[in-house]
Formats: structure tokens, sequence, C-alpha cells
């Protein structure tokens, strides 16, 4: 039963963040970009969801308004660095460091029209808040399964079919022109100047992509957490990249698999790793420090099997 609690907790977990993961699949290992704006998107997403359901509005409603402001502000990463050449991680670091006082306000304004943030800053979730887990598309799913191991079967579900919808769409988006344009421009920008395309559009488009995924993370994630806190963006920027890295690193010699399907693998394998030390005893504490200890590893395995391919091909 803790085996089957334990996969309960990596899976859920797993398939939220391999949205984050997906994201940073666009800006960093597409376009090279390192985007540090994930940390405020995360939390926008989650708060603009949180206000959707908190004002009893459709929760669907609230995942498409959390992709929206997650991508506007992606985009606007992208505007700083594409129209004002700024450099991409300083870019990050001020549109994220805007978000910090813009989620704040946004919370206090939804919940009791208070611009000097004096009231609410964080969104619990009451009995009464229809969120996706109670709404009819998915109630015919039982919400546990306590013959085996208490498993929240309907978040899992949900949580799933995100991840999966979410690829496939992403999937589509890379086989049209708009998507075959943005590969290009991450491989020989100078190829699609050739084109008489602006690579800088493209550029603002997949920044836009990325983070409008990580936001929709961030409003699945209240789903785990009950709640909205102003501190659930901490720590994104290493799962989203730990996932991507081990993903694409693992099966890089899985030929028949997607890099999109790796993303989410990886993400679950870095949940696992999580959800493995916590049952071995290791503190919540030291959470933080597990996370960073396997990122660095992720980066070695991705850099040794870099050169071990290259000396072969070599």
């Amino acid at each position: 039963m803790n085996f089957l609690s334990a996969c309960d907790v990596f899976l859920s977990q797993g398939f939220v963040y391999s949205l984050i993961a997906l994201g940073y699949y666009i800006s960093f290992h597409i376009l090279d970009f390192p985007d540090l704006t994930v940390e405020g998107t995360f939390l926008s997403g989650a708060v603009a969801y949180g206000l959707i359901c908190s004002n009893g509005i459709n929760p669907f409603l609230g995942i498409i308004l959390a992709f929206i402001v997650g991508a506007l502000f992606g985009a606007l990463t992208g505007v700083l660095n594409v129209k004002l050449k700024i450099r991409p991680l300083l870019c990050g670091i001020l549109v994220s460091t805007m978000l910090i006082s813009i989620n704040l306000v946004s919370t206090s304004v939804g919940l009791v029209g208070d611009f000097t943030v004096s009231g609410e800053t964080s969104i619990p979730y009451g009995r009464d808040v229809v969120t996706l887990h109670s709404t009819k598309l998915f109630s015919f799913i039982p919400a546990r399964l306590r013959d085996f191991g208490n498993i929240g079967l309907r978040d899992l579900v949900i949580f799933f079919a995100f991840a999966v919808i979410c690829k496939i769409l992403l999937d589509f988006y890379l086989k049209t022109k708009n998507g075959l344009l943005l590969r290009a421009t991450g491989n020989n920008t100078q190829f699609v100047k050739m084109l008489s395309c602006d690579p800088g559009k493209s550029k603002i488009v997949g920044l836009a992509i990325g983070n409008g995924l990580a936001a929709i993370s961030g409003a699945l994630y209240t789903e785990i957490n009950g709640n909205v806190n102003q501190s659930m963006g901490i720590g994104m920027i290493v799962i989203g990249l730990a996932s991507l890295i081990i993903g694409i690193s693992l099966f890089k010699k899985v030929k028949f698999m997607k890099d999109t399907t790796k993303v989410i693998l990886g993400a679950i394998i870095y949940q696992a790793c999580l959800t493995l030390a916590q049952k071995l005893g290791v503190p919540s504490a030291y959470n933080k420090f597990i996370m960073a200890v396997l990122f660095t590893v992720a980066l070695l395995l991705s850099g040794k099997l870099k050169f071990k391919g290259g000396s072969k091909n070599a």
C-alpha cells in the first residue's frame, strides 16, 4: 500500500511539472534561451486559476486564463530581448521580479479589492469552491481508490490528461510552418533571415508558449496544494531544467520516442527520486538540497553522454 501511495504522489507531481519541462523544451532546448521567467509565470497561472475558481467561474476558463497570462509575460521577456537587446538572463530576472509584485497585488485585489496589499496574500480552496477535481466532466471517475492505498485516481487522471493534451498540441505545432521556423531559429538564425522571416518573432512566440505551459502547470499544482500561496514558484527553474535534461539524456538513444515524451518521463523520474528520498526518511527541509543535487547529476550525465556521442561520431 505504501508503494502505491508513493506512486500516486510522484506520478501526480510528475505530470504537473512535466508541463514546465515542456515549456523549457521550447525555450532552453530549441531556442537555447535560459528563461528565468518561469518562477513568476508558474505563480501567475496559479493566481489566475485560483481567482477564477474562488469567484465561482468555470475552472476550465481558469486554465485558459492561466495560459494567456503566462504567455503574455513570456512574450514580454522575448520583447525585452529581441526589441531592447537585453541579455536573456536579465530579461528573465526583470520580468520575474516584476511578477512578484503583480502576483501579490492580483491576489489582494481579486479577493478583497485592496490595491494596498493589506488584505489576503493567499487563495484558499474551501469545500464549496468548484475546481477541476469537482467538475461534472470528471465526476464519473472515483475520487480515491481506498482499496489500493487510497490513491487519488481522479486527480491522477486529470493531470495525465492535461500532460498528454499539451504534448500532442505541442507536437502538432512543431510540425506546422511556424513550428519549423521556431526550430530553425534555435538552430540557425541566419538561415531564417535568408528565408525573409523574422527570427525575433519566432523567439517571442516560443517564449510565450513555454511560459503559458508553465502557468498551466501552476494552475494544476493548486489542485495538489489545496491553495495558492506566494512561495509556490520557488525552485521551478531547477525542476523544469532537471526534468528536461534527465528525460533527453536517459532516453537519448530511444529513436522511436519523441522528445516531448522523453521530457514527460524525465519529470516523472525526477519526482520519483524526490519521493524515494522522502520515503527513506530524509526530512522535507532537505528537499531543495536534494533538488540541486539531482540537477547537478543530470547536468553531469548530460555532458557525459554528449562527450561520448561526440567521440564516437569523430
